[in-house]
């Protein structure tokens, strides 16, 4: 499977959000952000064929750590995005996640 990663080192969580947001306007009403998935993982193709969301997918960039990508989780939910069943910190983070993405939710996903 072939997508575009966006190199996103050098931004913040607060700043990537607005960087997805930016490429797809629609997400600026709240009310569409919760049929989009946001999550952090160190292995973006597994997630997404965990995920089933393969043919789904809005948006992925490579971040700076850990850290950048639980905020990106963080704000994503307080911005109304989709993030799944919260556990802890950010969602799914490890020591590894250096890959942010976003899907489209729909019947075929599992989150």
């Amino acid at each position: 499977m072939e997508y575009h990663i966006y190199d996103c080192v050098n931004l913040s969580a607060d700043e990537i959000i607005n960087y997805l947001i930016e490429i797809y306007p629609e997400l600026q009403d709240r009310r569409a952000r919760a049929g989009v998935y946001i999550g952090a993982t160190g292995n973006i193709a597994d997630r997404l064929y965990r995920h089933n969301a393969k043919d789904n997918l809005l948006f992925c960039a490579k971040v700076a750590n850990r850290r950048v990508a639980a905020r990106f989780e963080k704000i994503a939910l307080e911005s109304g995005f989709e993030i799944g069943d919260v556990k802890h910190g950010g969602n799914g983070t490890n020591s590894y996640s250096i890959f942010v993405y976003a899907y489209e939710i729909d019947k075929y996903t599992i989150e």
